[in-house]
């Protein structure tokens, strides 16, 4: 038994200066800055401001609501603040557009005429459809290459990281 005593001591013991070391650790944490009396930061209550007080479901509910009353009044949450995009697709492609989207289709061709499509052929695809970012001439290129997959004319890389 004596054993069996020495060892709960032992363990008490520890457990007593874990919780002394993480007493001193919280007390020794910056205080969050003080409110000035009567004033609200962001709708948190004062007592939890100057970090008397943790936060209840209904204080965190009440500071939610509170964020979105401001941010709807300062008008972040308007929907259709932006000018509508112009739909690309249908606009002329500039000649840098061109020039990449005929080198492009040349590596789709070059790929699939291989048989064979490599990690660094990914990228190069990639680089030059960046420039056709929306643009339907992408969307063929891409579809060409998913029909050559599909009907096992073209067989993707081994370390595969997604198609171009």
């Amino acid at each position: 038994m004596s054993q069996a005593h020495d060892a709960q001591m032992l363990r008490m013991q520890q457990l007593v200066e874990e919780v002394s070391s993480l007493r001193r650790a919280v007390q020794s944490m910056p205080r969050p800055p003080v409110v000035p009396a009567g004033s609200v930061a962001a709708g948190i209550p004062p007592s939890m401001a100057s970090g008397v007080a943790r936060p209840t479901a209904e204080d965190l509910d009440a500071m939610a609501l509170r964020m979105v009353t401001l941010l709807q009044e300062s008008g972040a949450l308007s929907e259709g603040r932006d000018a509508p995009r112009p739909d690309v697709s249908t606009l002329p492609l500039s000649s840098e557009q061109l020039e990449a989207a005929g080198r492009a289709g040349t590596l789709v061709d070059q790929v699939v005429a291989r048989g064979r499509m490599s990690v660094d052929d990914v990228h190069e695809i990639r680089r030059e459809l960046t420039k056709l970012s929306g643009r339907p001439e992408a969307d063929e290129l891409r579809r060409k290459l998913v029909i050559a997959i599909n009907q096992n004319r073209l067989v993707p890389p081994d370390d595969f990281e997604g198609l171009p």
